[in-house]
């Protein structure tokens, strides 16, 4: 099934795993040693989240202050995700290549707490301002950015 929106292909370079972290009283002390264990791999994904998505990111954020179930709320937030990760060319710790995670969340369910994270952002980062400017055309006011002009209204 192909997507109704482009896919964007975001390089994951950039995705870590920290051994080594020291967290004391919610705070990072010792960041640890930052590991790229997708370097030259890459996720193809729909840079479009769904309000569900939304709910669960934020239920995660409160669930250390409200006591929610934690592992049910990134349950939900692997199945939602897996709507939104179309393919990759990722492999595991010891190199085998994982399995595709499209509508699979017990794929996602397997990662390291940092590489979800690094998906939930991913397609929000995949070009800065100045690259999206680059080949736009400027875009015409829409109807409600309009003032109509005061000649062509009707009298009272």
């Amino acid at each position: 099934m192909k997507p109704k929106i482009p896919t964007v292909k975001v390089p994951s370079d950039e995705c870590f795993l920290s051994i080594g972290q020291v967290i004391e009283d919610g705070v990072v002390v010792d960041p640890g040693i930052p590991h790229y264990v997708h370097k030259g791999e890459w996720v193809e994904i729909l840079p479009v989240m769904t309000v569900k998505e939304v709910m669960q990111i934020s239920r995660l954020q409160n669930a250390s202050e409200e006591g929610n179930n934690l592992g049910e709320n990134l349950t939900q937030l692997c199945a939602e995700l897996s709507r939104r990760v179309i393919a990759w060319n990722w492999t595991g710790l010891m190199g085998e290549t994982l399995e595709q995670p499209y509508q699979r969340p017990d794929v996602l369910e397997g990662l390291s707490s940092e590489e979800l994270m690094w998906l939930m952002t991913a397609s929000g980062t995949q070009e800065s301002s100045d690259e999206r400017k680059k080949g736009s055309v400027k875009s015409e006011p829409t109807s409600l950015g309009k003032v109509p002009n005061q000649a062509s209204l009707p009298s009272e």
